[in-house]
């Protein structure tokens, strides 16, 4: 079939564009730096490692390159989520016409199978190890079957080390690594119990350090929902990967706060961003979506003990939970400033099915697919009970402008650094002395040379704090490019107001709870 010699078969691995990014994404950031995006989808990789060798593999994700027209292949397979579906399906009829086999995998097609049959040749439903070599199999003998599922999840005590030599990184800043699979919690708006189960599952450390001694970029993203769970488990691994010489970023559950040990072996071992689920400050909302082992009341001292030891909190909120009115914009602001919160990500909540929400809000009417490629996060996709879709959009584009302005920037983070927490050098992955050009150039081009009386001097009072060696250049370069970047990402959102309003307006039913209830409707 394949005009390779070399090789049986020509596969080609694809992640389908999502056009309207989130900004917590950094992509802006990203091109200021001459990259394609911050991280691309661990997924591909995986299966790429589970094919056989007589297959040539090319993957594309279609932030970083184009899918390549010369490339002829035998087999397509695509990964879909619910923002990049309609791509997912018009990539895949392109092949389909052609009488290519396409194969869908990902979160999106498990939970949407009748739908994502009509699409492709076959689906992968839920983990594809096992199920993806199956495919294969029946692949070359001409027996594809429609579905490929397994009621068992994989012990994965050992997992296969990605092909990230078929990724072009050097146009992303981090790659992916998981060790461990599950959540014990079960947040109703969240599919990783769903997807993935409530037992939480451990890879095999030494399994875990060959893929990170493996990797082409000393900048790591963990993956896990939650990194902390099993602290035994925890502490070794992070033993392990302390002479590694990483610089890496995690998610972790509030309870990460209690445990001042794990904290700074954590900062010891390379971490310099701890990403926490606050998801709100509004405890009403986070007993509504059963984040139940969330504190409120302990959420300024938890950031202020991961701070200490030099690792940046990235806090991310949700608005738009049944008890939420529009005044949570306003409370999560001034937390921020109260604790002293510089990267602050805050999400219109949405739903993905194969989740509690997205069955709860179904059934009720509530869920709004037209628009379903803005589900990103940004985006009205729901019939909000106390607030119309243009009333939280509006609200939502005011609060992110005011957010990352340069005023609330300077107030957020300048107290902060100025305490001296933030002098660690970064010695993992040193940048090329022609990127350092670059960035200085950049930073003084948008910092220095700016009518913005804030902007400039957030800057300058950053400078000053490198030069009393309170702050190291490799915290400080960094935060300045990505406010920047989150920045711009909010003014080219604002830029297509109108369009966005125009889209809500087609389908906005106002508050939810002045609405005549329609009868229960089946799950979609």
């Amino acid at each position: 079939m394949s005009q390779n010699n070399n090789y049986k078969y020509n596969l080609l691995l694809i992640n389908p564009k999502q056009d309207f990014m989130h900004f917590g994404t950094q992509i802006e950031m990203t091109k200021l730096l001459g990259k394609k995006t911050a991280y691309t989808s661990l997924a591909l990789p995986i299966i790429a490692a589970l094919t056989p060798k007589y297959y040539n593999v090319r993957i594309v994700d279609e932030l970083i390159s184009d899918i390549p027209e010369s490339f002829k292949p035998d087999l397509v397979g695509i990964s879909t989520y619910l923002a990049s579906s309609e791509r997912a399906y018009k990539v895949a009829k392109r092949y389909m016409d052609q009488n290519i086999p396409v194969v869908f995998g990902g979160p999106y097609v498990t939970y949407k199978q009748e739908e994502g049959k009509k699409h492709a040749t076959s689906i992968v439903v839920g983990e594809a190890e096992g199920l993806w070599e199956q495919c294969l199999k029946d692949f070359e003998e001409g027996k594809l079957k429609k579905v490929y599922s397994s009621d068992t999840k994989i012990d994965f005590k050992s997992n296969v080390i990605p092909r990230w030599d078929l990724i072009d990184t050097s146009k992303i800043m981090s790659v992916s690594v998981q060790t461990r699979r599950g959540c014990p919690y079960k947040c109703e708006f969240c599919l990783v119990s769903q997807m993935f189960g409530r037992k939480v599952r451990y890879r095999n450390i030494d399994n875990v350090i060959e893929e990170l001694e493996s990797l082409p970029i000393k900048k790591v993203i963990f993956v896990d929902d939650n990194f902390i769970t099993n602290k035994k488990y925890t502490f070794e691994l992070l033993n392990r990967i302390k002479p590694l010489g990483l610089s890496w970023i995690c998610q972790a559950s509030l309870d990460v706060i209690h445990d001042e040990l794990l904290l700074k072996s954590m900062a010891d071992a390379g971490c310099i961003y701890v990403v926490l689920g606050f998801e709100s400050v509004n405890p009403e909302s986070l007993k509504e979506t059963k984040k139940l082992q969330n504190t409120t009341t302990e959420y300024k001292e938890g950031i202020n003990r991961i701070h200490k030891l030099g690792m940046m909190t990235y806090g991310s909120f949700i608005v738009g939970f049944d008890n939420d009115t529009l005044d949570e914009f306003d409370n999560i602001y001034n937390f921020s400033i109260e604790a002293e919160l510089p990267y602050v990500m805050v999400s219109l909540i949405g739903v993905t099915p194969g989740t509690e929400l997205f069955a709860r809000m179904s059934k009720e009417g509530r869920w709004v697919d037209a628009n379903r490629k803005y589900s990103g996060g940004m985006f009205p996709v729901l019939h909000y009970y106390n607030m119309s879709q243009k009333e939280i959009f509006v609200r939502y584009l005011e609060t992110m402008e005011k957010l990352y302005s340069f005023k609330a920037n300077y107030e957020r983070t300048i107290n902060l650094l100025r305490k001296g927490y933030f002098t660690r050098e970064n010695k993992s992955d040193p940048p090329s002395l022609g990127l350092k050009i670059k960035t200085t150039i950049l930073i003084l081009r948008e910092y220095v040379f700016t009518k913005d009386t804030y902007k400039k001097k957030f800057f300058f009072e950053i400078w000053k704090l490198i030069k009393q060696k309170k702050l190291s250049i490799d915290t400080a370069a960094p935060l300045l490019l990505s406010m920047l970047g989150m920045h711009k990402h909010i003014e080219k959102l604002n830029a297509n107001k109108d369009k966005y309003l125009s889209l809500i307006a087609k389908v906005d039913k106002g508050p939810w709870k002045d609405q005549e209830k329609p009868d229960a409707q089946s799950v979609a």
